[in-house]
């Protein structure tokens, strides 16, 4: 390989005027950018073609260190490999580099994925590459450069460097960058790290107890969390979900959730709270949501059993103890946040109309990652930034790309990223005008710690960095903002479609939980579960989140008709008023209270009133509603419905058939009444014609024939008591004829007395 030797003392001079200039801070241009080759004395250095490298073979370009002081030295190695099928033809390898260098993080970024091209005009090296077999490489001998050999002077900067391999018309490359540092290094004023603590994503509202045990054991997913960043210099978003859920359980709650909480409690970190469960921002507004959800109440995951009475404030032993204080909605949800007014949406979701929303919820700043903004091309604005008049925090994408590769390396199938890359990428950053006045934002992404590969380890790295150090979001919020351009962005059509039809089934909740004794528990548990349905953790599970949706829209439909009335054969009305019988049925794990109305479709039937009764959960209740008879016989259907207190319908209403015969009471009522005159008739006839007889019998049980029975002497004796006790008994007597005597039996004419 043939070495070339320094540049003469004149180009020395010219770029030191440059420098002086200020044309070496000037960015380079976006796609190619011509560095006049400033020609050296020796004619075998050249300037390098700028075809567009093929597949044909790949080269590898490896560097000793990834910086170099002004008395340091560097060593590079080339390799060629034919990647193809077919024999490669010999050709020439050069290695080399340019005089300015890569003064913006946009230059920086696009030289490495080559969105950019930059003339180096500087042939450090070169040499000739043998003939390749398919699948052999070539390496070159080592090549060992100082700072004064590749023309690298006062300027503190990233310096392209590039080995490419030349046969026929074909060109392949490899591009890296060394880092020169005089002593005169620039820094920036400073990166924030925001970290979310959030759990899996899930449907529940308040995380069960089992998940809570297995998630905050040494190991779970939330204890790895914690002791990755606890009293680290980064920023903690954290989801109020999990405070609410650990609270809540009171002291059945799991001993490894209440130590996590304490540890998240006695941490130093500074800290603001995510919408409850983490719930996208971006996806409440695109739905129709005028204003951010916020849960309503937690009650329906809080026992009284799990919290001790409150014990009198009177003395003595007969004292009771009170009921138990419940814990609060805020109270289960408070955290001591350092940051206040902060929104989080998932990445590249939100549009312009979304700031207004979340504007309207009372909040202060949007947290936007991601390309959210469209990016500056003259240097990279801080992260404090304004939108249409709204306050906002812009994470810095290439920067935050770096760091997350090197917190999940080969998460995307490439390679991690590494320490000195990343300095470099600050090193680059560094240089723009005006960036030791601005404050930089990075994020993890929502599971980071599934694959996150020693986190705190990474952080620890990080503040290595000289042209960095890490700040708090108090720090970017108080530098002044600049005016920034969203570049509009919308969540998937589909996840819109179903959160829109979740909201319009909780409106329809809200008005069934009416019929409640205690609505909260109905309404607060669907607010807290769409909640969480709308996390940004469900973003890229799309079969699981469909899963989760039509699970939730089953539950709902399955409470929506959880108060119903039970079916109702045909009824047969015979009399002018009857008291009609109906069941209705609560399913539901609450006390109800309902009102059962009643109408009827024509004039026959009339119906008194609506009947309401109270419901205990999982029971049924006899409604008996009064009706009457008015006109005529027929059928007459019966509407029915079910109401709340308020009047909102509950469930489908239904319908009864009533044959009205009212006559068959006339006709029974004569029928019986006749019956009843028959027998009262005979009776009567009856006693009349035994009295009749008892009146002509003998007076005296002597006047009876011997014959006669005993028990035909009774009348006789009956009568002749009668006569003894009236006054004209003889006289009665003297008139009266057995008419069951003969002819010789009438008695003789009594004598005369004058």
């Amino acid at each position: 390989m043939t070495r070339f030797r320094p540049l003469t003392r004149t180009r020395t001079a010219l770029i030191a005027a440059l420098t002086a200039m200020g044309l070496l801070s000037m960015p380079l241009a976006a796609q190619a950018v011509n560095i006049p080759a400033l020609q050296p004395a020796t004619a075998s250095v050249r300037q390098e073609p700028t075809a567009a490298p093929t597949e044909g073979a790949a080269v590898s370009l490896a560097q000793s260190s990834p910086t170099i002081a002004p008395d340091g030295s560097i060593t590079f190695t080339t390799t060629i490999t034919n990647s193809t099928g077919t024999a490669l033809a010999a050709g020439k390898a050069t290695l080399s580099s340019g005089p300015l260098p890569l003064s913006t993080l946009e230059q920086f970024t696009g030289w490495y994925d080559h969105s950019i091209d930059v003339r180096l005009p500087y042939a450090l090296a070169s040499v000739s590459v043998p003939a390749l077999a398919p699948g052999e490489s070539y390496t070159t001998d080592p090549v060992t450069l100082t700072a004064e050999q590749m023309e690298l002077h006062s300027v503190y900067g990233n310096y392209a460097v590039r080995a490419y391999f030349v046969t026929g018309p074909e060109i392949s490359e490899a591009r890296t960058s060394v880092l020169f540092d005089p002593g005169t290094g620039a820094t920036t004023g400073g990166m924030a790290i925001a970290v979310p603590i959030t759990a899996p994503p899930s449907s529940a509202g308040l995380i069960p107890v089992e998940s809570l045990t297995e998630w905050t054991a040494p190991g779970g997913i939330l204890s790895r969390e914690l002791d990755a960043v606890l009293d680290r210099p980064v920023t903690l978003a954290i989801d109020p979900m999990i405070l609410a859920s650990i609270r809540s359980l009171g002291t059945s709650a799991p001993e490894s959730a209440t130590n996590w909480l304490n540890r998240l409690q006695a941490a130093s970190n500074p800290s603001f709270l995510l919408q409850y469960a983490d719930a996208d921002a971006a996806l409440q507004a695109q739905a129709g949501a005028s204003t951010l959800l916020t849960p309503t109440s937690l009650a329906y995951g809080v026992q009284p059993g799990n919290f001790p009475p409150q014990h009198p404030s009177t003395q003595g032993s007969s004292a009771t103890p009170e009921a138990p204080e419940l814990p609060t909605l805020d109270q289960l949800t408070a955290w001591p946040a350092t940051e206040q007014g902060i929104v989080w949406p998932g990445s590249d979701t939100v549009k312009s109309s979304d700031l207004k929303v979340i504007g309207a919820s009372g909040n202060h700043t949007t947290l936007l990652d991601g390309a959210a903004l469209d990016p500056e091309k003259d240097s990279t604005p801080g992260a404090h930034r304004t939108v249409d008049g709204t306050d906002v925090l812009a994470a810095e994408p290439t920067l935050t790309k770096l760091i997350q590769d090197l917190v999940h390396p080969g998460l995307d199938g490439q390679p991690g990223a590494d320490l000195t890359h990343i300095r470099a990428a600050f090193a680059a950053l560094a240089t723009e005008r005006g960036a030791n006045q601005r404050s930089y934002l990075v994020t993890l992404p929502r599971g980071w710690a599934d694959t996150a590969v020693n986190l705190d380890a990474a952080i620890a790295q990080l503040s290595t960095i000289p042209e960095t150090h890490i700040v708090s979001l108090d720090t970017l919020r108080a530098q002044p903002a600049i005016e920034g351009t969203l570049a509009e962005h919308e969540v998937p059509n589909d996840r819109v479609k179903a959160a829109r039809l979740l909201l319009e089934r909780e409106q329809d909740l809200n008005k069934f939980a009416g019929a409640l004794e205690d609505p909260a528990l109905l309404t607060g548990r669907e607010r807290a579960q769409l909640l969480s349905l709308f996390a940004v953790a469900w973003r890229d599970q799309g079969s699981a989140w469909n899963g989760a949706v039509t699970e939730h829209d089953e539950q709902t439909t399955a409470t929506l008709g959880g108060i119903t009335l039970a079916p109702t054969t045909q009824f047969n009305m015979v009399s002018w008023q009857s008291n009609l019988g109906f069941s209705v049925r609560n399913d539901l794990p609450y006390a109800v209270k309902v009102t059962l109305d009643v109408e009827s479709d024509n004039l026959r039937l009339a119906i008194d009133s609506s009947v309401t009764r109270e419901i205990k959960p999982f029971a049924t209740e006899k409604f008996t509603v009064p009706v009457r008879a008015r006109i005529g016989n027929g059928q007459s259907t019966l509407s029915l419905s079910l109401h709340a207190p308020d009047g909102t319908q509950l469930g489908a209403a239904s319908s009864v058939r009533v044959n009205v015969r009212a006559d068959w009471e006339i006709i029974g009522s004569v029928a019986l009444g006749s019956l009843v005159f028959l027998l009262l008739a005979g009776g009567l006839f009856r006693t009349i014609r035994k009295r009749r007889r008892g009146a002509v019998d003998p007076v005296t049980r002597g006047e009876t024939t011997d014959s006669a029975p005993d028990s035909q002497a009774e009348p006789d004796a009956q009568v002749a008591s009668n006569t003894d006790t009236a006054p004209d008994a003889a006289t009665r007597s003297d008139t009266q004829v057995d008419p069951d005597a003969g002819p010789d039996s009438l008695p003789e004419k009594a004598p005369t007395h004058g």
